[in-house]
């Protein structure tokens, strides 16, 4: 029976692959990935993927747009979550 033991560096790289697919996805520059915020994610979500509560027309793709925003969102803060989780038992080992 082979043991694993737990890596917090490549924990920490994994999850941080997963928050740069979620910036890529955003169109964000590689450059920017060290100096962007999750506010600054948040508030690009909301205005690319912007809808309004008006349903009298179209409502197929607002309720498209709608079900983005909130993928994206809830995808980009638990991945932001991840990678400070794993940034802090890098820190602890």
């Amino acid at each position: 029976m082979m043991i694993r033991k737990y890596d917090p560096h490549s924990e920490l790289e994994i999850r941080s692959q997963h928050l740069a697919a979620f910036m890529y996805i955003l169109g964000i520059d590689e450059d920017k990935f060290d100096t962007i915020t999750i506010d600054d994610l948040i508030s690009l979500i909301r205005v690319n993927y912007a809808y309004d509560h008006d349903i009298s027309l179209d409502v197929a793709s607002k309720e498209y747009i709608k079900k983005q925003n909130i993928s994206l969102s809830r995808g980009v803060r638990r991945a932001w979550f991840d990678v400070q989780f794993a940034g802090y038992e890098v820190g602890n080992e």
